[in-house]
């Protein structure tokens, strides 16, 4: 027994440990400076091929794993259909092997999110992500420190650091996330402090050193959250009270945004074209309107030789590499359908994590998630992103919640007493 229990918790350790290396990979830190370009972050065959390990580990665990994988899908079933759709999306796409090839690398990357939600609990998947991060917060330290030729950034936005990615809003959207995901542990995991006391340290440096005032904005949305859920703890009325200045104050900003946006803007020291987003969204949907329904297909669009995309930089007069907004690259790629799935995703899973959030502490990290994904979403192409640590996680955090809502629904399974045997309904077999 003494034997068997050795070998199962050294197989657990080497199982934290891959999963670890496959997160370091997934959050393109160094790996794309090393191997691709940031017009080609997708980098060349040999980038390519280093992935084909991490999905065939993914589909292993989803055979491994396969009742539980199905919890997923039948109660997320929208980000399945999704992932799915960008396979698909080869039939009509203007780049067919591109579509598929990165639709199979979106849906893998996904799957592997599911894999981290069936494979971990709450408390593992977020001190894997910390240990990841953290090891992410050295490096990048040491890179915009010691070699500056590498992690800062000098002909554009000079002296702002980039770390281990290829700009500075990379670095800063990552380091703001982590900011939330250290304050989370720091509040929770008591007998770690002081690592997640550094780490915390480290990610608010590496935002304040990227420059970059959207990822600024993030770090203080995800503090304010732990703040706020922290005060919402002392009571019901406390918690009344606050939820109504929360929403006052949201109402006040909203009226803010449609009577004088420039003053809003310019507190963060943009402009009203958000650095020229507007004027590349501006175009950008008059080329949806020509494939409102299915898009271009995953990941065509912005190919080097794509037509639309040319049309989209003559129109601006610069190299656009992203729509710089993940609903609208959403659409692109899949049009208005893929983006209504996702859409649908996302508000079911919110709803999940809020409806959750005054049982179990782990809803504020998934709440917090999924905030800061919108937020960023703003801005940033982040949603459906192949080979990205931001999409896994999403992946995950909406796998750990279907699952939580599989063993919600097994709970309340109504019972069946006959001759002293426990008769449960049938259909409650697919959740086991």
């Amino acid at each position: 027994m003494a034997s068997e229990a050795r070998s199962h918790t050294l197989l657990r350790w080497i199982e934290f440990v891959a999963i670890g290396v496959c997160l370091l990979m997934f959050s393109e830190a160094l790996l794309g400076r090393l191997f691709a370009t940031e017009q080609n972050p997708e980098g060349g065959a040999f980038l390519r091929f280093l992935w084909l390990p991490i999905y065939g580990y993914a589909a292993v665990a989803m055979c491994a794993k396969w009742r539980d994988f199905l919890s997923i899908f039948f109660r997320s079933p929208a980000l399945l259909a999704l992932a799915l759709m960008a396979v698909a999306s080869a039939a009509w796409s203007i780049d067919p092997s591109t579509s598929f090839r990165r639709g199979i690398a979106i849906l893998f990357t996904t799957f592997f999110g599911f894999y981290l939600a069936t494979s971990l609990t709450w408390k593992e998947l977020i001190r894997l992500m910390g240990v990841v991060w953290l090891i992410l917060a050295v490096g990048n330290m040491l890179a915009g420190a010691l070699v500056p030729s590498f992690g800062v950034m000098h002909e554009i936005h000079p002296g702002a650091w980039r770390g281990l990615w290829f700009e500075k809003n990379a670095m800063g959207g990552n380091f703001a996330r982590a900011c939330f995901l250290f304050g989370f542990l720091l509040m929770v995991d008591k007998d770690r402090r002081r690592v997640w006391g550094f780490g915390l340290f480290a990610s608010v440096v590496l935002v304040l050193m990227s420059t970059s005032k959207t990822s600024l904005l993030g770090m203080m949305l995800g503090f304010g959250m732990i703040v706020m859920y922290l005060w919402m703890k002392q009571g019901r009325m406390v918690t009344v009270a606050t939820l109504w200045l929360v929403t006052t104050a949201c109402l006040s900003v909203f009226m803010l945004i449609v009577v004088a946006p420039e003053v809003l803007v310019g507190l963060i020291g943009r402009d009203l074209t958000l650095t020229g987003r507007t004027d590349i969204w501006a175009v950008l949907f008059t080329l949806v309107d020509e494939r409102p329904l299915l898009g271009y297909g995953y990941g065509a669009f912005w190919g080097e030789y794509s037509t639309p995309a040319n049309r989209v930089r003559m129109a601006t007069e610069w190299l656009v590499p992203t729509a710089h907004n993940g609903i609208i690259e959403i659409v692109l790629a899949l049009g208005w359908i893929g983006a209504g799935l996702f859409l649908a995703d996302f508000a079911l899973n919110l709803v999940r994590s809020l409806a959750t959030l005054s049982l179990r502490v782990t809803s504020l990290f998934a709440f917090g998630t999924f905030m800061l994904f919108a937020m960023f979403s703003i801005s940033e192409s982040v949603i459906l992103q192949q080979n990205s640590l931001i999409w896994v996680t999403y992946a995950a955090v909406v796998g750990k919640l279907s699952l939580e809502a599989r063993d919600r629904t097994k709970k309340a399974a109504p019972v069946v007493r006959s001759a002293g045997v426990v008769l449960r309904p049938r259909f409650s077999a697919i959740s086991d």
